[in-house]
C-alpha cells in the first residue's frame, strides 16, 4: 500500500523520497490539498539483450530446415504480390 505524503513534503525530501522507491520497493501517494494527485512507485525493470548478443541468444533456438526456409520465402514472395495486386485493384476502384 502506497504511504500518504504531502506535495510539500515530497519537495523537501525528493532524493530520499526516491532513494526508498528505488532501494526499497516504497511506492507513494502525493497529496496537493486533498487531492492525489500522483503515485510514485518502482518502475517494471524489463530485461533486455544487446544486439551483439542476439545470435548467442538464438543460437539454440529452434531452426527450418532448408526446405520449409525455401517454401517460407516463396510464401512471402506470393504474399507481398497478391498484397501490390490487391492494393492496385483498390486504387483503381478510387480512380
Amino acid at each position: 500500500m502506497a504511504q500518504i505524503i504531502r506535495a510539500t513534503e515530497f519537495v523537501r525530501s525528493f532524493s530520499d523520497i526516491m532513494n526508498r522507491v528505488y532501494y526499497k520497493g516504497e511506492s507513494f501517494d502525493v497529496q496537493k490539498g486533498n487531492h492525489i494527485v500522483a503515485r510514485i512507485t518502482p518502475a517494471e525493470i524489463k530485461p533486455s539483450v544487446a544486439v551483439r548478443d542476439l545470435e548467442e541468444a538464438f543460437k539454440n533456438d529452434p531452426h527450418l530446415d532448408p526446405e520449409d526456409a525455401d517454401q517460407f520465402m516463396k510464401n512471402r514472395k506470393e504474399i507481398r504480390h497478391n498484397t501490390k495486386q490487391d492494393i492496385k485493384k483498390l486504387v483503381e476502384r478510387w480512380d
